[in-house]
């Protein structure tokens, strides 16, 4: 008796639900099939059934196929109204997402670099998911350095903790954008570009101390700061600790584990 390794993968109703919403074009609209397909919404939906696959969940590959599709040429989807600003970071959004899909593009990273004119035209979160589309490529070696420096200088730092901001103006809603969001998109592409960078514990610190009750302020700061944190735990922390526990009480030895 023969199995095919996706019918091993746990099943999930997540996963079956948004396979069955997907658009003809590849894209996924708000709330359900037949509306038109929003872009920056597409990206978020393949990146979330990329970590699901990653995880270990069976995903449809049409699915994927299909979304790839749609971000290899995203472009051609932003209505006429859409700010240059909030174009360049869906598409910067795109590729990281393409990149994590394994359909790497650092031609077309380039490009859109290029075409912004420069890191400093670019917000916080678009450069954020430009590092990580470049991340450890010897082929973008000016990219990544230009990007870091502009990060080192636009950070905002205390003693202990760091953090960054963004902002697309009136497009603010094209992207769901949330204060918070940038510091996990930029937390998640220093681990992977420049892991042993001083700066990423203070980022990790400030991205804690945001929270509220538990949690951050909404859906995307919560989906992003637990993407960013799982990495951190998976870079850093994902050997348990080897020692020795002792416990006094007073002068008065207590134990040990």
């Amino acid at each position: 008796l023969k199995f095919e390794w996706p019918l091993m993968l746990p099943k999930d109703p997540d996963v079956e639900r948004l396979s069955q919403m997907q658009n003809g074009d590849g894209g996924f609209a708000f709330w359900d099939r037949g509306y038109p397909s929003e872009p920056y919404l597409t990206v978020y939906v393949a990146s979330a059934l990329g970590h699901a696959r990653q995880k270990g969940f069976a995903v449809p590959a049409g699915i994927l196929d299909r979304a790839k599709g749609y971000l290899r040429d995203i472009e051609s989807h932003y209505p006429s109204f859409y700010g240059k600003e909030v174009r360049w970071a869906i598409s910067a959004y795109a590729l990281y997402t393409r990149k994590q899909l394994g359909d790497l593009d650092i031609a077309k990273g380039k490009k859109l670099l290029a075409e912004a004119g420069g890191v400093e035209k670019l917000s916080m979160e678009a450069n954020g998911w430009l590092l990580g589309t470049f991340a450890q490529d010897k082929g973008a070696a000016d990219e990544r350095r230009a990007i870091v420096r502009h990060v080192l200088n636009k950070v905002s730092e205390t003693a202990g903790a760091a953090s960054f901001t963004t902002g697309y103006g009136d497009g603010n809603y094209l992207l769901l954008a949330s204060d918070r969001r940038v510091d996990a998109v930029m937390l998640e592409s220093l681990i992977q570009e420049q892991q042993d960078l001083d700066l990423i514990p203070k980022v990790v610190t400030g991205l804690l101390g945001h929270r509220k009750a538990g949690r951050w302020l909404n859906t995307q700061e919560n989906t992003f700061a637990l993407l960013a944190l799982d990495r951190y735990f998976q870079t850093y922390e994902k050997t348990t600790p080897d020692f020795v526990a002792r416990v006094w009480l007073g002068n008065d030895y207590a134990g040990d584990h």
